[in-house]
């Protein structure tokens, strides 16, 4: 690949992300002038359809109007509407044209669908992909520029009977491009590691190993991009556990048998690469003393940055990265907060937890999360308090009117007039057996101090409300780097007791009185978390899709992890 067009392009596109970022500076100065015109102008674009007839849109000319006229729904009172657009009915909750559906990943129940219209997802491409770069222009080392990024996507979709289709967003952009898929494979390679068959697989390509194959191929990448950093332990353990095989590929040219790919993916593949006996003797002089210690920069000695979701909500892997992978000095862009239903805040800059609202991207109002289902405590982003914590109710620019997204974000401060926001958990997933309310950043911090006082190198976590006994308990599942083979388990016990109570000490009452139990803790062994994405993604999940799963919601999580938990001796 030549790095001088990598370079080029890399350019112009942190040019005009510059000046996306200045467009975003003036918008975080008149967020509610701003806010409050983008959904007047949804709503007066949608008066005719279905669903702004039956709430009555002509006649709504505020924001008071609007809380007081359209309910606050959640995906089910969604779901009719979106079963018939599917197929193919129009103007029924949205106006704007739309071709395609982004699909969630399904982690729990039936994956979720939402309209793609065109102005959604330009709202995708310029505060995504275009501030992103813009950040990279302004606050990075410019050699970022002189390399290609190792990106993980992957995305595939499926036509209905309707003629609409159903996927991942990014299976649908080699639509887009004149020329079709060979241009669009071009275009990608030209600014990240992974070829087209990665990016948009058949079914039954090894996408971790075209991703990784592809990645260790090219000494001159410079970052990662993902949509969880938990995406990232995902790919870098898969080299770890299979840097021998990978190596041998590259070193011969070839994609050995026992990597699983349908043989036209094979073929395809093997024309974009050739034998690199340099380069794998490199790779093999990095890990000549194996992974105990962080080896990233040794594999890629330019690299520098990494960009996703993580921060605050992700620290465990966080620290992971860090600690196992990377070591210091990497520079971290945190993606905003967002979702297949749209885009609510941006990177606030460079190892920042913290993102910043965007006003033009959506309507968004801010429930109190104390205020329960009483909706009449909704407030807009110029009524909101520092260091409360708010449920996003959010109306996009596809049809979803008011809609409940679950997420709860703390106001950390305000750029400009327009508020900081930080992740802090999904209200749905909530532990609440006897009243105690427990929120998963409860469970990360009660988890996180007591693997930091005893020792333990924690890779990752679940937590299963045990009401199958009387009294209910909490069962913590905690995930070590490495095998833990003896450990005092009661010691263990009472520190994870202590934390959880000081996180949440409403616990504390709950126990007192008898109506929950101390918690049980037992250890699942070393990447109990890794196959368990595997295994949904073996079910057709999206891996870049795919969140942790710190609360057991159902049977079929219950059985796979407590089938995985080690047996110790004290």
């Amino acid at each position: 690949m030549d790095n001088n067009m990598t370079k080029m392009a890399n350019e112009q596109n942190s040019l005009q992300g510059l000046e996306a970022l200045k467009a975003f500076e003036e918008e975080t100065k008149k967020p509610m002038e701003l806010t409050t015109a983008l959904l007047m102008k949804l709503i007066e674009d949608n008066k005719d359809t279905e669903y702004g007839k039956k709430y009555d849109f002509e006649h709504i000319h505020s924001i008071e109007d609007y809380q007081k006229k359209v309910p606050v729904v959640t995906y089910d009172n969604l779901a009719p509407y979106l079963e018939r657009m599917m197929e193919g009915e129009k103007n029924i909750l949205t106006a704007y044209k739309y071709d395609h559906f982004n699909e969630t990943s399904g982690t729990i129940g039936t994956p979720k669908v939402v309209p793609m219209t065109d102005e959604q997802s330009n709202v995708f491409a310029r505060y995504n992909n275009l501030l992103l770069y813009g950040i990279l222009r302004d606050k990075v080392d410019p050699d970022w520029m002189n390399g290609r990024a190792f990106c993980t996507s992957s995305g595939t979709y499926r036509t209905l009977p309707s003629g609409l289709t159903v996927g991942e967003a990014s299976s649908k952009m080699a639509d887009y491009i004149k020329g079709g898929k060979d241009a669009f494979d071009a275009m990608i390679r030209t600014l990240y590691t992974s070829p087209l068959e990665g990016l948009n697989p058949e079914p039954g390509a090894d996408t971790k190993y075209i991703h990784t194959r592809f990645a260790l191929m090219d000494r001159e990448l410079r970052g990662m991009i993902t949509g969880f950093y938990s995406v990232f332990v995902l790919f870098l353990k898969y080299i770890e556990n299979n840097y021998e095989l990978l190596i041998h590929d590259i070193e011969k040219g070839i994609i050995s048998d026992e990597v699983e790919m349908p043989e036209s993916v094979r073929e395809s593949l093997l024309k974009k690469i050739e034998p690199m006996p340099e380069r794998a003797a490199e790779l093999r002089k990095a890990f000549e003393h194996g992974i105990d210690e962080p080896w990233v920069k040794k594999v890629w000695p330019h690299f520098i940055y990494m960009t996703g979701v993580g921060g605050d909500g992700f620290e465990v892997y966080d620290n992971m990265i860090r600690e196992h992978f990377t070591g210091e000095g990497i520079q971290h862009i945190y993606s905003g907060i967002t979702a297949s239903e749209g885009l609510w805040s941006v990177p606030s800059g460079v190892n920042d937890f913290d993102s910043i609202m965007a006003p033009s991207a959506s309507f968004v109002e801010f429930l109190p999360v104390e205020a329960g289902d009483d909706f009449s405590k909704c407030v807009t982003m110029d009524q909101v308090e520092e260091g409360k914590i708010y449920e996003l109710i959010i109306t996009n620019l596809s049809g979803f009117w008011r809609y409940r997204m679950s997420d709860a974000v703390k106001i950390t401060g305000f750029h400009n007039q327009t508020p900081k926001v930080q992740f802090m958990y999904r209200v749905n997933r909530t532990i609440n057996l006897a009243e105690e309310k427990t929120t998963e950043k409860a469970l990360q911090v009660a988890v996180e101090n007591t693997c930091r006082e005893l020792g333990i190198s924690l890779a990752d976590f679940s937590v299963y409300p045990n009401s199958d006994i009387t009294p209910n308990r909490y069962d913590f599942l905690i995930e070590p780097v490495y095998d833990i083979e003896r450990f005092d388990m009661d010691l263990l016990k009472e520190t994870i007791f202590k934390y959880l109570c000081e996180a949440n000490p409403v616990y504390l009452d709950c126990y007192k009185d008898h109506w929950l139990d101390k918690p049980e803790v037992y250890f699942l062994q070393p990447e109990t978390s890794l196959l368990y994405r595997d295994m949904m993604v073996f079910r057709g999940a999206s891996l870049n899709q795919l969140k942790p799963v710190r609360v057991i919601m159902n049977e079929r999580q219950r059985k796979f992890f407590f089938g995985l938990i080690r047996k110790m001796d004290e």
